[in-house]
Parts: structure tokens; sequence; C-alpha cells
């Protein structure tokens, strides 16, 4: 973020600290609201790729809920978050990935698109701003049409794991989920993609794990 309170200058992305931090603190004044704990970044952040960073991302958002970690990035899904991040649009479920079906017999799948100036911008849309917010004009999710549409929080609902009023999603409790991400710069706007799915067998291989390219950093 650059400029004067009279000309505010926003860049297309940006990974800078300075951000990071300003928008770390909107999360952390959100989180409080819901008493949920603050949120803290790995030391490693700054040395992650932008598609990893959205996967710890979510993964501090389902942990700091006492939900399980998706396990993992998998290139299948990623190739599909990539491909809707490249077309400004939500992902669908991905080739060349086994899915299961949830407990209830419906696709495992769960997805999220978001532009922004930043993986943090992105993400408090998807979390903490995904309301109503009391016109057309001031809410950010378009899916959200009324104070009690279905499409209210169904970001962030898709995102935890649980999306009743669309999708089902991919479970709350999901303890073997994979995660695919995609960043893109479209019309000079940055591009978010998340895609989660659960796997039918065993765990396919991962690029990028929670258990040993993250935890060892928090």
């Amino acid at each position: 973020m650059a400029g004067t309170a009279s000309a505010l200058s926003w860049p297309g992305y940006t990974n800078a600290a300075a951000c990071t931090n300003y928008l770390l603190q909107a999360i952390n004044n959100a989180r409080a609201v819901e008493r949920v704990r603050p949120m803290v970044l790995p030391s490693n952040w700054y040395n992650l790729t932008t598609p990893q960073q959205l996967f710890v991302i979510a993964d501090l958002e389902r942990t700091a809920r006492g939900l399980p970690a998706y396990v993992g990035i998998n290139a299948a899904l990623s190739a599909q978050a990539q491909h809707a991040a490249q077309a400004n649009g939500d992902p669908t479920i991905a080739a060349g990935f086994a899915m299961a079906n949830d407990a209830q017999g419906s696709p495992g799948f769960g997805g999220a698109w978001s532009g922004g100036f930043s993986i943090l911008a992105a993400d408090y849309i998807w979390m903490y701003d995904d309301a109503w917010g009391g016109s057309a004009a001031t809410t950010s999710n378009i899916a959200c049409t009324s104070a009690r549409a279905p499409g209210c929080w169904a970001h962030r609902d898709e995102l935890l794991g649980s999306d009743p009023g669309f999708n089902p999603g991919v479970g709350l409790g999901c303890t073997n989920c994979e995660m695919g991400t995609g960043f893109a710069m479209v019309n000079g706007g940055a591009s978010y993609v998340d895609l989660i799915e659960v796997p039918k067998g065993a765990l396919p291989p991962m690029t990028f794990t929670w258990a040993n390219n993250v935890l060892p950093y928090l």
C-alpha cells in the first residue's frame, strides 16, 4: 500500500512486510470478535511461493478453530486451481485426481476464488467479509444477494470444509484432504484460487505438506 490519505495507490499484488502486517492485524481484529486466537505466520513465510502461502493460510484458519489441517498440496489439484486463477473464476473438480464422496454420498470437493492485492486480503474477504454488507454495492460476495441468501459465507464455509448452502464440501473433520492452489496476474490484478478434494484410497503424492513444510516453522 502506498500514497497519501487523499490519493491512495493500490498495487496489483504485493507481499511486502508492511502490507502483510497491516492485513494480519485486520484479520486478528476480526478473530478477536470471534474469540479465535491470533494468526501467527510461520517464520519461513517470505521464503514460500504465493501458491504455498495460500495453502498455509487456509490451514492456519482451520487449525485455529480446532479443525485438522489439510495434508498438503497436490499437483493435479493445483493444475486445476491454476487454470481457474488464470480464468478469474471458481475451480471445478480436477482431472487426474481420484476423488472420494463424503459420508452423505456427495462429491468431496470445495473451493473458492478471490481477487485482491495480497493473499491476506483475499483471506480477509473469504473468511471475515463474506456476508451481506447491507447492499449489493457494499457486499464483496456476489452470491450473497440478501441477508439470508444461502451464498452468504459460502467461501468461508467451503474453505473450512462444509457449505450446506451450495456444495457439501469436504467435511469439517477431514483428515486426509489435499489442496490445490493457483495464482495469476489477470488484467493487472491478482487472482487466487483454493481447491480442496477428498482422495479416494491412499494419499496421492504431494509437493508441499503441512507436517514437513509448515509446522516446524510455527
